[in-house]
Formats: C-alpha cells, structure tokens, sequence
C-alpha cells in the first residue's frame, strides 16, 4: 500500500545517488508508490541532465497526469507499432530537461513488452548521449528479468521482491521504516533460492518472540531467540547496506592446477577451458552488440542540446510568421515547395504540444518585421485575412556559415530538392549561414535531431542571426 511515506521524496533523495546509472527500472507492487518514486528521481536528476521518465505500469496516475490528454501515444505505441519515440515523449512543465513517456493507447503484453530487444538499443542511446531513462514496472510483470538486464539495475519499491530479479542487481529499496516483512512475488526457480541470501522468513517475524517461548522447551527456546535476533539483525543490516557487493574470495584448487589434474584426469582443466573460450565469443557477441547499438542511438535519442553562440541570443532573428500546421511531413514539404515557395527563409518545426508539422517563414530581430511580413502576405492574399500568427523562434541548426552569396541558390535549390528545410540569413560582411529548422525551444529543437543527422548534418544547436537572403 501506498502508506504515508512520501515517496516522491523518497524519489528525490534518492536521484543524485544515480549519477552514474543511464537507464534504471523502478519496480514495485503498489503503482502510485512506484510512479511516484520513479517520477522524483528524475525531477532530482533533470537538474543534472536530460531524463525521461517511461510508464511501463499502465496509466499511473502521477505519470499519466503529467501528459496532454488521456489518449496518447506511448511506450507500447512506440515498441509495438513503431511510434516514433520522438513523438511519445511529452515534456514536463515546469521542468527544462524532464520528459514523461506514457504506457500508450493499447494494453501492454509484457510476455512481448519485455522481451523486445530495442531496450538494450535504447539504454545505449541515453548512455551515449549522457541522459537517464527512468522505467516504471509492476514488481508482478513477467519477463521482469529481461528488462532489469537490458539496463544498469533496478531500485525496489515497497515490501514485495520480485523473485526473478537479482540482488547484485539492485540499485537501491525504498520502503516504509516500519513495514510489513517482505514478500517475494511470483514463483521463484531453484536457481533464484540458491543464488540469493535468504530473506527473514515472514512466519518468523509475524510470530512474537513470547509465542515462541511458550511453545519451545528448553534449551531450544533460547537458541530460538538467538537465531530470531541473528536474523533481525541480518535484516537490518541488508536494509541498511542493502545491496553491498563485496563477497569473500573463494577458496579451493584452481581446475588448471596439477593437483586437480591428477584426481579429475584433467577434465576440470578442459571443463575451464571450454567455459573461457565461451566467455571470449560472448564478449564478441557483447562488443559487436554495442556497436550495432552506436548505429541506432539516431532513432532512439532526443537529445536536447544547448546552443553553441550564447552571446547571440540577443541579437537572434527570433521572430517569424507561422504560417500554418499539418499533420504530415509530406504536406509540410509540399506547401513550402509550392504555396510558400517565393516566401523568405521557409522552414517547419514539430510542435510539442500538437505533434503537427508548424511551417514558418522569416526571420527579424524584431516584432515589427515579423508582423510587416503577415500584414503583406495577407493584403497579396497568399494567407487568409485571420490566418497567421507571429511567433518566436530563436533557435535552429547550423548547416553552414559563411557561405559565399553567389553560392547560396544553388545550395538552397539542392536541399529544397531533398526534402531539407533550409534556408539562409545574410551576415554582416555579405556572406550568409545556413540554417536547418526554427524552433521555440532546445526541447522542440530535439525533436528534429534525428531528421538533421539522417540530412548528413551534424546537429548543432544556435541562435540563428542575419537578416533574410
């Protein structure tokens, strides 16, 4: 139960002990409690960097509160369908660099969920751009184990274990001071019980220690007591230090040694052996894995980035006219290449808030210029008298700068032909930067990085600046 312990706390204090973890799973059986936790480690490490925070519970109310509406995509959509995941993660607000990926439109099978292999793809991306993925799952999903392997570790809510989920890979257990003795959630294989140490027995904790007395003779009754306070104390201890990974050597012949040679006739030698070559091909496996991962951290980031020219964020060319919205990129394509075609510096952003495609054109360090634009593309009719808005949009990629004038049509002519929406702004000195998108925000900027590196552009974040071309 969710209790009076104020777990999004327990969430925040916890967070900055994650520094080093890029993708964790917080699992437990209450979903409030679990969300909650979750939630507060990445309002504690959004301040640190980028996080999204993922509902693999279904709907938690503190996750689902924090998107648009109740019928959006989300993490199943995403895995499932093939959702782009650029588009199930929804900013928090309030929150610069936190993002809450709901569960999604359909319910979630964790018999497949669990089991898809792009988690292992995904915890690489977050790791290679630096953020953190925070997943919420129920402490009773199947295939837990799955998901716990394909990242860093996971941190235990509440008093129920999940059996399949190791110790050593445990980052951390919240749970009430004085909670209820633990419980182990689904059925356990013998190699779980004999992997783990043994929690506290519940029937022992539940039973007084007068009980015991009472029914025990002499001298069992004090080594009962003993043996009760021993594991107290043993129970204590692991809540305290609850995942310390420290075990002693081990002890005995090595299987190479001439010792064991002679009892085994060197079958535990070449027993070794085998199980060396073995680990070798795994590492393989394991190396060209991550390197397959490398390829697809373009689908499966948002990185947000900071812009590269903070000294020009007051003289940015922020303000624009946005044109118009549609729900596809083809039709974005096809109104700037067409209706829109003669306008100065045409781009399109995505929304973060409508997911729809926003065309934009020009580009003034103030408002005046912006709305003389509109009042112009209204009186020649190429908008309609209510249509059009101006709006502020300081940040885009930089394609190039300093590209010669008489160089600047050919190089707009070939990324209109491949579908870039790039446009240029003359500088000072004649020349002009090229410039990919325009965006209100590093957060709706991000949407685009996967659409700038599959442009062969190197995403690099500015305030763009110049006077249109």
């Amino acid at each position: 139960m969710t209790g009076d312990l104020d777990w999004l706390a327990e969430g925040r204090e916890l967070g900055p002990t994650l520094d080093q973890q890029h993708a964790i799973v917080v699992v437990g059986a209450d979903p409030v409690a679990t969300a909650l936790v979750a939630l507060g480690i990445g309002r504690a490490q959004a301040g640190r960097r980028r996080v999204a925070v993922g509902d693999l519970i279904g709907d938690a109310p503190p996750l689902q509160e924090l998107v648009p509406s109740d019928d959006v995509h989300g993490l199943v959509d995403s895995f499932m369908y093939g959702v782009s995941l650029n588009r199930v993660a929804y900013p928090v607000p309030g929150e610069r660099e936190l993002f809450v990926m709901p569960s999604g439109t359909s319910p979630i099978d964790y018999d497949e969920l669990f089991l898809n292999p792009r988690w292992g793809r995904l915890a690489a991306g977050f790791r290679e751009v630096g953020a953190l993925l925070v997943l919420a799952a129920p402490a009773h999903a199947t295939h837990l184990r799955d998901l716990v392997d394909a990242t860093d570790g996971v941190v235990l809510v509440g008093d129920e274990v999940p059996a399949s989920v190791s110790v050593a890979q445990s980052l951390a257990w919240v749970r009430e001071k004085k909670s209820a003795p633990i419980t182990v959630t689904g059925p356990a294989t013998a190699a779980d019980v004999s992997a783990e140490p043994a929690l506290v027995p519940e029937e022992l904790l539940a039973q007084p220690v007068a009980e015991l007395a009472r029914r025990t003779p002499w001298p069992a009754w004090a080594a009962g007591i003993v043996l009760t306070l021993s594991l107290l104390g043993a129970g204590v201890w692991f809540w305290q230090r609850p995942f310390a990974g420290h075990r002693p050597p081990n002890s005995g012949i090595a299987g190479n040694a001439a010792s064991a040679a002679v009892v085994t006739n060197g079958a535990l030698a070449t027993d070794s052996v085998a199980r060396a070559r073995e680990a070798q091909r795994a590492a393989a496996m394991r190396d060209s894995a991550a390197r397959a991962a490398n390829l697809a951290v373009a689908d499966d980031s948002f990185p947000v980035f900071t812009p590269v020219n903070p000294g020009d964020s007051a003289n940015a060319s922020a303000y624009a006219v946005l044109l118009e919205n549609t729900n596809g990129l083809a039709g974005a394509i096809l109104q700037l290449n067409d209706k829109f075609a003669t306008l100065p510096a045409t781009s399109y952003g995505l929304s973060l808030r409508s997911r729809l495609f926003e065309l934009v054109a020009g580009a003034y360090a103030s408002r005046a210029g912006a709305e003389s634009l509109l009042v112009d593309l209204r009186a020649r009719r190429v908008l309609a008298p209510t249509v059009g808005t101006v709006t502020v949009l300081p940040y885009a990629f930089l394609v190039q700068a300093g590209v010669p004038a008489t160089e600047v049509p050919v190089r707009l002519q070939r990324a209109a032909a491949r579908a870039q929406p790039v446009y240029a702004l003359r500088q000072p000195n004649g020349a002009a930067n090229l410039y990919f998108g325009a965006y209100e925000s590093p957060q709706q900027a991000a949407l685009a990085v996967p659409s700038v590196r599959k442009a062969g552009i190197t995403p690099t974040l500015v305030y763009r600046i110049g006077r249109v071309f």
